[in-house]
């Protein structure tokens, strides 16, 4: 590979990386507002619907964002012929981000300094979620006093 190649690659690596981690900063921002504004002081079975409600949205939003995230590593692989279908892409895509890497699929070797970058991105932005979850969680004094 020549020296243009290493440097379209990394070009690209720092376009996607910049996208899905603005992306999941918007996903977090959003997340931390909205759990602002709902911890208002209850008790009893109403708090504990309420954590639990709370906990599973997150999740599910905190997913959502990363899913989304996969599919944008997947429409660039996609995007630039490295795979022949949607689903192989996708299927590249989340192996890599959620560092899982079964090695069946594999990119073609002029594009390979993609899947250690996509592989790195998903790790810091899952990461980042579990930073986000362990924060309310102890925001929530699940099991404790209420504030």
């Amino acid at each position: 590979m020549d020296s243009a190649g290493v440097f379209h690659q990394l070009l690209i690596n720092s376009v996607i990386i910049s996208a899905t981690t603005f992306t999941h900063g918007v996903f977090v921002a959003a997340a931390a507002a909205v759990f602002r504004v709902t911890k208002a002081r209850s008790h009893g079975a109403l708090r504990f619907f309420r954590d639990t409600a709370v906990l599973v949205l997150l999740v599910l939003w905190l997913m959502f964002a990363h899913m989304l995230e996969i599919g944008m590593w997947a429409g660039l692989f996609y995007y630039y012929g490295m795979f022949d279908t949607w689903e192989t892409s996708l299927y590249f895509a989340g192996a890599s981000f959620t560092t899982l890497g079964f090695g069946d699929v594999l990119l073609p070797d002029e594009w390979r300094l993609l899947s250690g970058a996509a592989a790195a991105n998903g790790l810091l932005l899952f990461g980042l979620s579990a930073a986000f979850l362990f924060d309310v969680v102890g925001k929530l004094h699940l099991g404790g006093r209420a504030d």
